[in-house]
């Protein structure tokens, strides 16, 4: 796997040479010291360590367990790890924070094949909240059901009083009941909006389901949150990341949402690391511009205290849709659906000029493609675009990729383009529909990411959270493993794209910290840099195995300071 370094500038370096020299009498006692098992560090030029010690939020040593004594003094904390694995803080390169606002404000569906259970809980909700309430969430998943959308006519029954509207598990379907349609005006003689579509029956009347950017016509009538609602929803969220071992992430949303984050991040109520990817900014680049400015004004003193604390990073644009839904733009039709072969949400053309547009303003660019004709596209785009300017200091990057034509692997790297994947999404489409809707030929080339490596592109994993659980240790297994949480097949699916437990580790820190530029100060343990590392439960099996998923985070540090502690360390 190739790694493409951001701007790597230690603030610190003097600091390494420093830790090195110093004799045990002119050395200050660390902070806090770990020691007694293995730690992952993700660096090259020494993978593990024994040890490691910390003082002002850095690394000021990383080495054998038995020099670690020289660094304690009266007042240092030790943690004894009794063989526990000590991992980087685990950095999150795809998500969507304020996705989960629906769930806890609504109703959660994720993971449930039963749909009368599915029916039971939204009328339990729509109880709950009482009449006229909207019900949103969802992340309902209809391939775990048979494979046929829900409708209206299963919708209705139990939420006569409520509009409602919940999201699919991948975020790219609606399903709404008829109040929602009727308060949204959405009736048979409504067109199809561009780049969505409204399903319809033989009648013309909608049945309920909205593909793509058709959710929106129903979407954008539901009441917001008060701000106080969302900031504590917020607060809800950040502490769920925490435990999960996550000390960054590459969240991803409007423009609007900027304002919230800085806010946290100036209050000190920021556990997380964060660069900020803006949905919708391709026609407001200047304002992209001005968010940026005035965040990194407002959080200037956060920021040399604290390290990198909220950065606006990037712009997020969409090519296509879905496999499950059939809306990701496919080179050959679908293998179950001969007629169809997906659509572009965003042609060629649209994508190339917003692509020139944002990196005229200085802005990298992340672009949604599932589909082999979307990541093509996607990948002429950023070609087009870096034949009009100059190249970024940071690298563009495609989103996803659950289908990519063997021509285009190499071309991540010969244009400098990160490939961005979501593992977990792999794992549960295993006997659903990945290799119905792909046919076995192209299934082989299917979430590729050893593929996508053993052609020299830099790996980056996110989860893509709400739709994919947050937990990055499940995101480790499935990149690892490959194979469904319950098991099989047996060696993994297509175990050829698998990676090592090294690589994947490097995708989820190292690598989305070197794309939002941040590699010289966090996304490894090495001396100098901000001391964000996670404690888990256990060892990491090496080779990677299913005891990935009986391990849990024991603690979590950013900066030298403990956003997370289970119970009291051993």
């Amino acid at each position: 796997m190739r790694f493409l370094p951001g701007r790597a500038a230690l603030p610190a370096a003097g600091l390494a040479v420093a830790a090195a020299c110093a004799g045990p009498s002119e050395r200050e006692p660390a902070d806090l010291v770990v020691r007694g098992g293995v730690i992952h560090t993700v660096d090259a030029r020494h993978p593990t360590a024994g040890a490691l010690a910390v003082r002002d939020g850095r690394f000021v040593f990383v080495g054998e367990a038995r020099e670690a004594e020289r660094w304690i003094g009266e007042a240092t904390e030790v943690i004894e790890l009794d063989g526990r694995a000590v991992i980087p803080g685990l950095i999150d390169g795809h998500v969507h924070l304020e996705s989960g606002l629906s769930l806890i404000r609504g109703v959660d569906l994720t993971g449930i094949a039963d749909r009368e259970e599915w029916m039971r809980r939204i009328a339990a909700r729509a109880a709950e909240l009482g009449p006229g309430a909207w019900i949103v969430g969802g992340r309902w998943d209809h391939t775990l059901s048979g494979g046929e959308f829900p409708s209206i006519e299963e919708l209705d029954p139990g939420t006569p009083e409520n509009p409602v509207v919940l999201s699919d598990i991948d975020g790219h379907t609606t399903w709404a009941n008829s109040l929602a349609l009727e308060i949204a005006g959405v009736d048979a003689a409504t067109p199809d909006p561009p780049g969505g579509r409204i399903l319809r029956y033989a009648s013309g009347d909608p049945t309920g389901i909205l593909l793509e950017t058709a959710g929106g016509l129903v979407r954008d009538h539901v009441p917001p949150l008060s701000a106080d609602e969302e900031r504590e929803i917020m607060r809800q969220t950040f502490r769920a990341a925490a435990r999960l071992g996550l000390t960054g992430v590459h969240t991803m949303a409007g423009l609007d949402r900027i304002p919230a984050y800085v806010g946290f991040a100036a209050a000190g109520e920021l556990p997380l690391r964060v660069w900020y990817g803006a949905v919708g900014a391709e026609d407001r680049v200047d304002e992209l511009f001005a968010a940026r400015d005035g965040a990194r004004g407002a959080l200037a003193a956060v920021t040399a205290e604290r390290g990198p604390t909220f950065d606006v990073g990037y712009a997020k644009l969409m090519a296509d849709g879905v496999l499950s839904a059939r809306t990701a733009a496919l080179l050959a039709p679908y293998a179950d659906a001969p007629g169809e072969s997906g659509f572009m949400v965003t042609e060629f053309d649209g994508l190339a000029s917003a692509v020139t547009r944002i990196h005229e303003a200085g802005f990298p660019v992340a672009i949604h493609a599932i589909g082999d004709r979307a990541v093509r596209a996607s990948l002429d785009a950023f070609e087009h675009a870096a034949g009009q300017g100059p190249r970024l200091p940071l690298a563009d990057r495609i989103e996803h990729i659950e289908v990519l034509d063997p021509q285009d692997a190499p071309r991540f790297a010969e244009l400098g383009v990160l490939a961005s994947f979501n593992p977990h999404h792999c794992i549960t489409g295993i006997d659903v529909y990945n290799t119905d809707r792909l046919g076995e030929e192209r299934a082989a080339w299917s979430f590729a990411w050893g593929a996508a490596r053993d052609a020299g592109a830099t790996l980056v994993f996110g989860s893509d959270w709400s739709t994919a659980p947050l937990d990055p240790l499940r995101q480790l297994y499935a990149a690892t493993v490959r194979e469904k949480p319950a098991g099989g097949p047996a060696g993994g699916w297509h175990p050829g794209q698998r990676v090592s437990w090294r690589e994947a580790l490097t995708a989820y820190t190292l690598a989305p910290a070197a794309a939002a530029g941040w590699d010289g100060e966090i996304g490894s343990i090495e001396v100098g840099k901000w001391a964000d590392f996670v404690v888990l439960s256990g060892a990491a099996p090496d080779p990677p195995d299913a005891s990935i998923l009986d391990l849990r985070v024991d603690s979590t540090w950013l900066g030298g300071t403990a956003t997370y502690r289970a119970d009291p360390e051993r």
